[in-house]
């Protein structure tokens, strides 16, 4: 008997030669480098989505934020514009009450200068009155003097024609008489 001894079994029997390999390695690669690209594509959508989302929710907010200060902003212009208004009417009724004051005064004045005119009208008729008055008097004193410097009248003097000096009283109380050149003179 003899014996010989079974020959070796192949080693390599069920497994890919190293060409197979190779293919397989370059599927393989390939489909992860896809896998790759499209994670980063997802990513990317992700993050742009995130982003647009982000810029949009700021966008609103801004608006929202630029409406609540433009409402304040008319808030405070129309309050203001009350205040403005409440000023002016107090000026207007300020200025009125003014002029009004000032005509009052200016009338007041207009007629104290009226009356006075008046009254320095009165006074200066009633001067030339007395004045004239006095003229008359001191010529007929005269036509009485010659009158009785003439013989056939000496001595003689009619009834009431006696000469007493003339007095007056002027505007503010003072009593005048006429002096001896028929100017009048305040007695005293």
């Amino acid at each position: 008997m003899s014996s010989a001894a079974p020959a070796p079994q192949p080693l390599t029997t069920g497994m890919p030669d190293p060409m197979t390999i190779k293919k397989q390695k370059e599927a393989y690669v390939k489909m992860l480098d896809e896998q790759y690209k499209q994670g980063i594509a997802v990513l990317d959508a992700q993050a742009k989505h995130q982003k647009d989302y982000l810029v949009s929710q700021a966008e609103q907010q801004k608006k929202q934020f630029i409406m609540q200060i433009d409402m304040e902003a008319k808030q405070q212009e129309m309050a203001l514009e009350q205040q403005r208004q409440e000023q002016l009417m107090a000026l207007q009724q300020q200025a009125a009450q003014q002029k009004a004051a000032l005509e009052q005064q200016a009338m007041q004045l207009t007629m104290e200068f009226q009356q006075r005119k008046a009254e320095e009208e009165m006074q200066k008729q009633q001067y030339e009155m007395e004045k004239a008055q006095l003229e008359m008097q001191q010529k007929m004193a005269k036509e009485m003097e010659r009158f009785s410097a003439a013989p056939q009248f000496a001595g003689l003097t009619m009834p009431g024609m006696a000469m007493a000096p003339m007095q007056t009283q002027v505007g503010g109380g003072a009593v005048y008489t006429y002096g001896p050149n028929g100017e009048l003179v305040q007695k005293s």
